[in-house]
């Protein structure tokens, strides 16, 4: 439902139950309002007179007041009590139903995706076929063939035309078929959040009938934690009268008037966490707040709101390394973690292993209870590395599923960064969004999702540099697979220029996105494609997007010019990639996994003796003089890539158009 937790949580026996507690404690203090007036009226004048009478008797009719006043909030809350509980199982159903809705639109998405993989696969085969049968029956219409050459005839061309005209219409059936259960999936999601909206507007009517039975009861003596309580519910409703964190404006707001005590009492859980993630302040802002504190102040703020300061772009990665690891010792000692949770903190310890012995790891971003998990792990000092790269990970390699694999891709190229002599090299292993499976890569939502907190990671980068020193540094990217996607998109939303953005087989280019390369933020733009991963090229044609590698492009699925290219097919000592996938499996002596997705032992692109991994330590180091093989200007060979595909449909749609 694309929703981070339950629309309409909530128990309607629990809340029935504090209904009835509420009524029976306004029937209570009404009883003693009751009691408090026999007194009265048996100590008034002239039974009792004089200062200690007039006095006793005014207290008590405060107290009496005071009562009175709770027993009338107490009714009125029960009454509202009453109200939210019938609206929490109305909206609950409805919420329950677009559940339901959204589970058979995804289950037939599934279905109708992997109907139009397979499909597309044998469309394309066939069209390519189709033209080989034309351009032989053109070649040789007018001149003799060669010995031995087969001359399709016209009822040959028209039975392959027959063909895949007929696994067009399965495709554009299935593609129907697939559109029509995405509209369901949305008109579910569109119910969700009816009910979701619904469902907040009660629950603050509730909040706020409970407020005044609070306010309404009798006074009594405070304590410091109550008083930060008030305080800072006072503030957080200055801000936003629902209490939800909307926009980075909203956020910067309660970080600059909220106290860390206060925030700690209203704003630590796991829902203000992820209000903070999905909208971060503008890191720029956040640096100077935070530089503004006293260092008291700030270590305050890194106890009380760990899960908020270690998640915020624009806080030196110290701190948010010491925030970080506060919510991951507390996430170990939780006994109610999901297994997916669980999958993450295992790996987590294989990633907090430094490349080399003594180089700092820090851990950058750690949001364990998001869904899925996210985490973003450093090596190197992040504060003061003189380069660094930022390594966003491609589809199924999410932090449950990869963080292991990916953390080690990141050490294999910050030891390669290190051996062409980059001084103190730093890169991030970074699974901040919800990577995509096959299913799911042939769209973009993943990829414009985390297109904005990844934008808002290499803006705070360059933020933490410029407030808090030693001064600017490079900031590169480099990206894999679906990665490419996401990262590409990132670099069109962010503020600061990146010196290098490295593509590694790219799942292609959403160019209604990011029409142009020249509209990256990035001074250079780099790719690489090994002629053995078929997987990368899949993906573009199946998604639609420009593959930024000419020269693995499929004959009739268009590429994107603009990055400077190099070699990952091996030179001498340094091996080839043969797959698609960061790195080699481990004990496999050939590439396996459909269109050849799992490389073989020490041939993925991140591999440590492989001409992939070598010349992206040079391109994020600004070493081109390291670099193994040329570098290629793509440009023209994509524009004459996709000048072949025009050529080839019109003299498909000429071809038609005879009858041949």
């Amino acid at each position: 439902m694309e929703m981070h937790a339950d629309p309409t949580p909530g128990t309607v026996e629990i809340a029935h139950a504090w209904m009835g507690n509420l009524q029976a404690h306004g029937a209570w203090l009404q009883q003693l309002a009751g009691v408090m007036d026999g007194v009265l009226n048996l100590v008034q004048p002239p039974a009792w007179t004089g200062l200690a009478a007039d006095a006793f008797c005014a207290r008590l009719r405060g107290v009496r007041d005071a009562a009175n006043t709770s027993s009338a909030r107490n009714a009125e809350a029960a009454e509202a009590c009453n109200t939210w509980v019938n609206a929490m199982w109305s909206i609950q159903f409805t919420a329950d139903n677009a559940l339901e809705a959204a589970e058979e639109a995804l289950a037939d998405i599934a279905t109708q995706e992997a109907a139009a993989m397979t499909l597309g696969s044998k469309h394309a085969a066939l069209l390519l076929a189709q033209t080989t049968l034309e351009k032989t029956y053109s070649r040789y219409a007018d001149n003799p063939p060669p010995p031995g050459t087969h001359i399709p005839t016209g009822l040959e061309l028209q039975a392959a035309r027959r063909k895949a005209e007929t696994v067009e219409d399965e495709l554009r059936q299935a593609q129907r078929l697939l559109e029509d259960a995405q509209q369901r999936l949305d008109q579910a999601r569109r119910d969700a959040q009816t009910a979701k909206d619904e469902y907040e507007h009660a629950e603050s009517t509730f909040v706020t009938r409970m407020d005044a039975t609070l306010n309404g009861a009798p006074a009594h003596a405070t304590t410091p934690e109550l008083h930060d309580f008030t305080s800072g519910f006072g503030k957080l409703t200055t801000v936003d009268k629902t209490g939800v964190i909307s926009t980075p404006v909203d956020a910067m707001l309660l970080l600059e008037r909220l106290l860390p005590a206060e925030m700690n009492l209203l704003l630590a859980g796991d829902s203000a966490t992820e209000q903070f993630w999905d909208h971060p302040p503008a890191p720029d802002v956040v640096a100077g707040w935070w530089n503004s504190l006293e260092p008291a102040i700030r270590d305050a703020f890194i106890t009380d709101a760990p899960g908020i300061i270690g998640n915020l772009p624009g806080i030196p990665y110290s701190d948010r390394n010491r925030a970080n690891l506060i919510t991951l010792h507390d996430a170990m000692k939780n006994p109610n973690l999901t297994p997916e949770q669980k999958a993450v903190l295992k790996k987590m310890e294989l990633a907090l292993n430094p490349p080399v012995r003594g180089v700092p790891v820090q851990v950058v971003a750690f949001n364990l209870y998001a869904h899925p998990p996210m985490v973003a792990v450093g090596y190197g000092d992040l504060d003061t590395c003189s380069d660094t790269t930022w390594c966003a990970s491609g589809m199924g390699f999410g932090a449950k599923d990869a963080l292991d694999s990916w953390s080690d891709a990141a050490k294999n190229l910050w030891n390669a960064q290190k051996k062409l002599g980059e001084p103190h090299p730093g890169v991030v292993a970074c699974l901040e969004y919800d990577n995509p499976d096959l299913a799911g890569v042939n769209v973009s939502d993943a990829a414009k999702d985390g297109a904005r907190r990844f934008a808002a990671e290499l803006d705070g980068d360059a933020a933490v540099r410029d407030v808090f020193g030693p001064g600017p540094a490079p900031i590169n990217v480099v990206a894999h697979s679906y990665g490419t996607t996401m990262a590409a998109i990132a670099l069109t939303l962010t503020h600061i220029r990146v010196d290098a953005f490295v593509m590694v087989g790219s799942a292609g280019i959403d160019t209604g996105l990011v029409p142009s390369l020249s509209k990256l933020h990035a001074d250079h733009v780099y790719t690489t494609a090994a002629s053995e991963d078929l997987l990368a090229p899949f993906g573009a044609a199946l998604s639609g997007r420009a593959e930024p590698n000419p020269g693995v492009a499929r004959p009739l699925d268009p590429s994107i010019g603009g990055a400077t290219s190099f070699s990952s097919d091996g030179d001498g000592d340094l091996l080839r990639v043969d797959g698609h996938n960061p790195l080699g499996e481990k004990g496999h002596t050939t590439h396996s996994g459909f269109q050849n997705a799992a490389p073989s032992e020490d041939h993925g692109y991140f591999d440590p003796r492989t001409q992939s991994l070598k010349n992206i330590a040079a391109t994020t180091t600004g070493r081109l003089d390291q670099l193994s093989g040329t570098l290629t200007d793509t440009a023209k060979a994509a524009a004459e890539h996709n000048k072949d595909i025009t050529e080839a449909q019109q003299r498909l749609n000429q071809s038609l158009v005879e009858g041949r």
